[in-house]
C-alpha cells in the first residue's frame, strides 16, 4: 500500500504537442482525456533522436527527452500540469533541444532498450553524443520539476557530473548530497542505499528539517518507532516551516496508514485497542482530520467488528480510486449474510460501472469480484493460477535449469498494497497460470526478509511490486514493476520474453 499511496498522492498526468501545434501522438490517445491534455502542451518538440542530436550540435544545448507512454497516466498528467505552462516551456526552449517519443510504440522501442526506460513518467537529459547526463523518473509539479531539470545544467549537480566527482574520490558532504539527490531522482535505489549511510551518518536529527535532507527522512523512516520520526513529531513546527506541512503530513500518513492497513490485510489480527492507539498517535502528530488515514481507520474498525453494512457504506464515501480499490481487494467478508452479500454485490457493480465509464482496466477487476459472489467457487475447485514454488534461490535456479524454463520471481513486501492486489487478483487466474506454468518456475520472495534484501540489492529493485524474469544462470532477462490486471500482465510478460 505504501508505494501505491505515495503514487496516488503524487500522481500527475502527461502527453505532448509542439508549439506549431502538431500532435506528438499519432492517432487518438488510448487513455481517457489524453488528447485533450495533449492539446494544452506548449513545448517545442522534435520527434526523432537523429534530429535532436543534430540540433544539439548546432546550438550547443543538451537534449531534454520526454520518454512518453500513452498508457501511463502520469505521462498525460504532466501534459496538463507542467508542459502546458508557457513560462516553463519558454525556459525549456531556451536551455534545451526538446525531444518527444512514445517509447512504447514499435518504432521507438529500441530507444527504451537503449536508455533502460522501464517505468513512466520518465525523462532524460542527453548530450550531443546521445549520452545520458541526467535522469528523472516520475512526474512533479512546478516549480519542483523545473528545479529537477535545472540540475542537469550544472556538472556538479547532474547525475553524470556528480557520479564522476564521487568516483574520482571526492566524498565531501556536498558532493555526496549532490550525487544522492541525483540518484534518488533517477530511481537508482540500490546505489542510493549503498552510498546514503556515508552522508546520513553525518546528520543530527535536527538536520532533517533542512529541505535538502528531507528525502533521507522519507526514505529512512519506515516505522513509527524510528527516532527520526519521533523527532519530527516532537518538532513539527520547525519541520512545517522548513519542509512544508503538506510533505510532513504525507510522511506521517504513510507511517500510520501502513500500520492501520496491516489490520485490513490480515497481517495483524483485529485489535480495537491497538487501532485506537494509532488513532491517538495520529492526533498527537497533528495529522489533519480530513487526512485519508482517518477514513481508513474507520473502515478497518467497522470491518474488524464485522459491521459489514456500515463498512460498505463507508467505502462508498471514498473518492480516491486507488485507495478504495486496494481496500476492496483486501477486505474479506467470509461470514457475510445473504443480505450483506447482495449489498456488497451492488457496491462492486457500482464501482465497475464507474470505472468502465472512463475506460479503466479496474472495471474488469470489479466485474471479477462481483462474479465471485454471483458464482462462488468451492474450496475443492481451485482456480489454477500460478504454481509458486517454495525453495532457496539457488534451488529455484537449479529447478529452472532442469526443466529448461525461465525463473519468475514475484518480489513483494508485506506492506505493499499492489503486491497483495497481484496475489489476489492476477496470479490466481487460470489463464495466467496456464501460460506461466508452462514457461516458468515461479516463486514469491519477500524482499525485506531472508534472501530478499541481497537479491533486491543485486538486481537494483527500486519499487514494489517488482517481478523478475531470470535465466537459469541468474542473469536478468527483464523486470516488471507495479500492478497489472490479468490480461495486461500476460501482455507484459509476453513482451518481456519476446513472444
Amino acid at each position: 500500500m505504501k508505494k501505491l499511496l505515495i503514487a496516488a498522492a503524487g500522481a500527475l498526468l502527461l502527453t505532448t504537442l509542439s508549439a506549431t501545434p502538431v500532435h506528438a501522438q499519432q492517432g487518438p490517445s488510448t487513455y481517457p482525456d489524453g488528447d485533450s491534455l495533449a492539446a494544452l502542451v506548449k513545448m517545442k518538440y522534435v520527434y526523432t533522436l537523429e534530429e535532436a542530436l543534430s540540433k544539439a550540435r548546432q546550438t550547443g544545448k543538451p537534449i531534454f527527452f520526454n520518454c512518453f507512454a500513452d498508457w501511463a497516466r502520469p505521462c498525460h498528467g504532466m501534459n496538463g500540469q507542467v508542459f502546458s505552462d508557457q513560462k516553463f516551456c519558454d525556459w525549456m526552449d531556451k536551455n534545451f533541444v526538446c525531444l518527444f517519443a512514445d517509447v512504447t510504440q514499435p518504432d521507438n522501442r529500441h530507444l527504451a532498450q537503449r536508455y533502460d526506460i522501464q517505468t513512466f513518467a520518465h525523462y532524460l537529459v542527453l548530450d550531443a553524443d546521445g549520452q545520458v547526463v541526467h535522469r528523472i523518473v516520475g512526474g512533479a509539479k512546478l516549480p519542483d520539476f523545473q528545479q529537477q531539470v535545472a540540475l542537469a545544467l550544472n556538472p556538479k549537480t547532474s547525475l553524470r557530473g556528480s557520479r564522476e566527482a564521487y568516483e574520482k574520490g571526492n566524498h565531501s558532504k556536498k558532493t555526496l548530497l549532490n550525487y544522492l539527490t541525483a540518484l534518488n531522482m533517477a530511481a537508482q535505489d540500490s546505489l542510493f542505499n549503498s552510498i546514503a549511510p556515508a552522508y546520513t551518518s553525518q546528520l543530527q536529527p535536527k538536520d532533517y528539517a533542512r529541505p535538502e535532507n528531507w528525502l533521507f527522512a522519507r526514505k529512512d523512516v519506515k516505522q513509527a518507532d524510528n527516532p527520526i520520526f519521533q523527532y519530527i513529531i516532537a518538532n513539527r513546527a520547525a519541520f512545517d516551516k522548513n519542509i512544508g506541512a503538506e510533505q510532513v503530513n504525507d510522511l506521517i500518513a504513510r507511517i500510520y496508514g501502513n500500520d492501520i492497513y496491516a489490520y485490513a490485510g490480515g497481517d495483524k489480527p483485529f485489535d480495537e485497542n491497538a487501532l485506537l492507539n494509532i488513532y491517538m498517535a495520529m492526533q498527537k502528530a497533528q495529522l489533519p482530520q480530513d487526512n485519508y488515514c482517518y477514513a481508513l481507520y474507520n473502515i478497518v474498525k467497522l470491518h474488524g467488528k464485522h459491521l459489514y453494512p456500515q463498512t460498505i457504506e463507508a467505502l462508498q464515501q471514498l473518492n480516491d480510486g486507488q485507495m478504495y480499490y486496494m481496500l476492496d481487494v483486501t477486505l474479506k467478508f467470509p461470514d457475510a449474510t445473504p443480505a450483506e452479500q447482495q449489498q456488497l454485490l451492488a457496491y462492486y457493480d457500482k464501482r465497475q460501472a464507474q470505472f468502465a465509464a472512463v475506460g479503466s482496466s479496474l472495471a474488469r477487476a470489479y466485474r471479477d469480484m462481483a462474479d465471485k459472489i454471483r458464482h462462488p467457487v468451492s474450496e475443492a475447485a481451485p482456480e489454477g493460477g500460478i504454481a509458486f514454488v517454495t525453495a532457496s534461490f539457488d534451488e529455484l535456479l537449479a529447478k529452472a535449469k532442469a526443466e529448461n524454463k525461465l525463473l519468475f520471481i514475484d518480489g513483494y513486501t508485506t506492506w505493499c498494497g499492489p503486491c497483495k492486489m497481484l496475489a489476489k487478483q492476477t496470479f490466481p487466474q487460470k489463464e495466467v497460470g496456464t501460460y506461466m506454468n508452462a514457461r516458468f518456475v515461479s516463486a514469491q520472495i519477500d524482499m525485506e526478509r531472508g534472501e530478499g534484501p541481497e537479491l533486491a540489492k543485486r538486481i537494483g529493485i527500486s519499487a514494489y511490486p517488482t517481478m523478475l524474469i531470470l535465466r537459469p544462470d541468474g542473469t536478468l532477462v527483464n523486470k516488471l514493476v507495479g500492478f497489472f490486471a490479468p490480461q495486461p500482465f500476460l501482455a507484459k510478460v509476453k513482451e518481456a520474453i519476446g513472444e
